[in-house]
């Protein structure tokens, strides 16, 4: 097996917070607002390695539950990797290869809660890197 140009080099979570107000208690399950950001870390040291940050936050419209998470996750170019297709990894795949990470998160941390688990909605990227990119 040929080794990867770009290798995901593990994650953290940097920051989860969630607020269940007394209020929630014994009512429907509410509907849920999601935000996500997306932003990239470019080591100075080195061309080839960005950091990629997650912050995801979820709301319902009441406003009795509230959860915030930010996720890092490392990842590294070859050396030889073109700038374009290193950025091109960095801002679409190195998303995408994080984001079920938090996902994951998410829905342990909220059954955990003992309220029902939050699923997040799968996610494509490629709009969010060609919005990013169009600001460049």
């Amino acid at each position: 097996m040929e080794a990867s140009e770009f290798k995901f080099l593990g994650y953290r979570v940097a920051r989860v917070e969630l607020v269940i107000k007394n209020d929630f208690y014994g009512k429907p399950f509410p509907a849920l607002k999601h935000t996500l950001s997306v932003k990239q870390n470019l080591a100075s040291e080195n061309n080839r390695f960005v950091e990629v940050v997650l912050e995801i936050g979820v709301r319902d419209e009441a406003e009795t539950l509230s959860l915030q998470l930010e996720i890092k996750g490392g990842f590294e170019g070859n050396k030889e990797m073109s700038d374009e297709a290193f950025k091109g990894m960095y801002l679409v795949n190195a998303p995408a290869i994080l984001f079920p990470f938090a996902r994951a998160i998410i829905t342990t941390y909220t059954a955990q809660a003992n309220i029902p688990p939050i699923v997040l909605p799968a996610v494509n990227f490629a709009p969010l890197a060609d919005a990013i990119a169009a600001k460049e």
